[in-house]
């Protein structure tokens, strides 16, 4: 296959992708997210005790902060087709900033092995900051390739 070949078929792909992406109905996008912010909650709240003890790099845990709050924003995005009116992309922040908080303070307060720590509400924010780009970057693609349709 040449290379030419490859980039339209690659192109193809990914707007075939996008458009079944933007298609799902929006109760499933709801309950994917709920989904995903219970597993944050689970996993944020989890007694250190009962995660296994496993080698990383210093700070590896922010970097877990950072793809999970990543991953809440663009789901939340998707969720509410924030595409469709902008002032979604600030409230999804405002959420997912506030959830980062809200279970930073759970920890401090359960006492479990989890403490409140700063950076990561700051890896949280900047993992926000990140899937909402990602997902404006992907509607800005939908729009490319349909952009008469609505949501």
């Amino acid at each position: 296959m040449s290379i030419p070949v490859r980039i339209i078929s690659i192109k193809i792909f990914s707007e075939f992708m996008i458009s079944i992406l933007f298609s799902i109905r929006q109760w499933l996008r709801i309950t994917l997210s709920l989904i995903y912010l219970s597993c944050i909650a689970f996993l944020s709240l989890l007694p250190s005790k009962d995660f296994p003890q496993l080698p990383m790099f210093a700070g590896a845990d922010k970097v877990v902060h950072t793809v999970m709050y990543m991953g809440l924003t663009i789901l939340a995005c998707w969720s509410m087709h924030a595409e469709s009116k902008h002032k979604w992309y600030f409230l999804v922040f405002l959420f997912a900033v506030s959830w980062g908080i809200t279970m930073e303070i759970f920890q401090f307060i359960m006492h479990q092995g989890r403490s409140f720590e700063v950076f990561d509400i700051v890896a949280n924010s900047i993992g926000a900051l990140i899937g909402l780009s990602i997902y404006y970057f992907l509607s800005l693609l939908k729009h490319r390739i349909n952009p008469t349709r609505g949501r």
